[in-house]
C-alpha cells in the first residue's frame, strides 16, 4: 500500500496548531471554535468517504460527532458561560471513548487478529497503569475536592473527574486497538488510530502532570496541550482519508490491470 504522505500530514498538524494559537491569542471567548470547526470538518469528510456498510465508518462517525459537540460546547461557553458547555464537552469525551471501543470490536469481529506482540503487551500494561492512576486520582478527589484545583467543586468537580476517566479509557482502548491493527496491512491501517491515541495521550498527560506535581499546569502549557491534542485528532481524520483513497487507487489499478488482460480463451 502506498505510504501516507508524512510531509502533508505534518503541514496539516502545524496549520491546525497555528489556527488554535492565533485563536487563543486574538479571541478572548470561544477561542477554540475555529480549530474545533476545522477538526470537525476533517472528520466529517472522512466519514463521507466511506460507504454506509463499511465497518470502520461508525467509529469515525463517533469521532466526528464528538468534534461537533465540542464546537457547540465551546460556542455555548463563549455565549452563555460554562454551565451547559461542561456537560456537552463531557458527552464529547464519551463519544470519543465509544469510537475506539467500537472500532476495536469491529476489527476483532472482521479480521483474523493475532495475539498482541510483546511490545504492545507492555504498552498496554503502561496504558492501564496510567488509567488506574487517573481512576485513583478521581476517586480520591470526588469526596473531598481536588487539592490541585481547590476552586473546582460540585458539578464541575464531577465533570472534571468524568473527563479524566474518559481520557484514560481512550488511551487504554487506543493502545489495545493499535496492537490489533499494527500487524494488518503492514501497519498502515494503524496510523490514523495511532494519531487518535496520541491525542488521547496528550490529554491524559495534562490530567496526570498536576497530580504528580501537586500544582495546576501553567495556562500556556494547558492551552498548548489542548491545541496539540485537537490538532492531532484532525490530522488523524486526514490520515484515514488519505489511507482510504490509497486503497481505492490500488483497487482501481488492479481492476484496470485485469481488464487489460482481457478474458481468457
Amino acid at each position: 500500500m502506498r505510504d501516507l504522505s508524512r510531509p502533508r500530514l505534518l503541514a496539516a498538524f502545524l496549520g491546525l496548531c497555528a489556527v488554535g494559537a492565533v485563536g487563543r491569542a486574538v479571541v478572548d471567548a470561544g477561542a477554540l471554535v475555529p480549530l474545533l470547526g476545522l477538526v470537525a470538518l476533517a472528520l466529517t469528510v472522512t466519514v463521507r468517504a466511506y460507504k454506509p456498510d463499511d465497518p470502520p465508518r461508525r467509529a469515525w462517525i463517533w469521532l466526528a460527532c464528538a468534534a461537533w459537540l465540542a464546537v457547540v460546547g465551546e460556542t455555548v461557553s463563549a455565549s452563555f458561560g460554562p454551565g451547559l458547555s461542561t456537560w456537552l464537552m463531557a458527552l464529547s469525551n464519551a463519544m470519543w471513548c465509544a469510537s475506539l471501543l467500537d472500532a476495536r470490536r469491529k476489527i476483532l469481529a472482521g479480521a483474523l487478529v493475532p495475539p498482541l506482540a510483546r511490545p504492545w503487551r507492555w504498552a498496554l500494561v503502561a496504558a492501564v497503569l496510567v488509567g488506574l492512576a487517573v481512576a485513583v486520582e478521581v476517586a480520591s478527589t470526588l469526596p473531598h475536592g481536588s487539592p490541585v484545583y481547590p476552586t473546582v467543586t460540585g458539578a464541575r468537580l464531577y465533570h472534571l473527574g468524568f473527563v479524566e476517566l474518559c481520557d484514560a479509557v481512550v488511551l487504554v482502548a487506543g493502545v489495545w486497538l493499535l496492537g490489533a491493527l499494527h500487524p494488518l496491512w503492514g501497519g498502515a491501517a494503524a496510523r490514523p488510530f495511532l494519531l487518535v491515541t496520541a491525542a488521547a495521550g496528550i490529554f491524559a498527560v495534562s490530567d496526570l502532570i498536576p497530580l504528580f506535581v501537586g500544582l495546576p499546569l501553567p495556562r500556556l502549557w494547558t492551552r498548548a496541550l489542548i491545541i496539540g491534542g485537537w490538532s492531532l485528532l484532525g490530522v488523524a481524520g486526514l490520515a484515514q482519508l488519505e489511507l482510504r483513497r490509497a486503497m481505492f487507487a490500488r483497487t482501481a489499478d488492479l481492476r484496470a490491470s485485469l481488464q487489460a488482460l482481457g478474458p481468457r480463451p
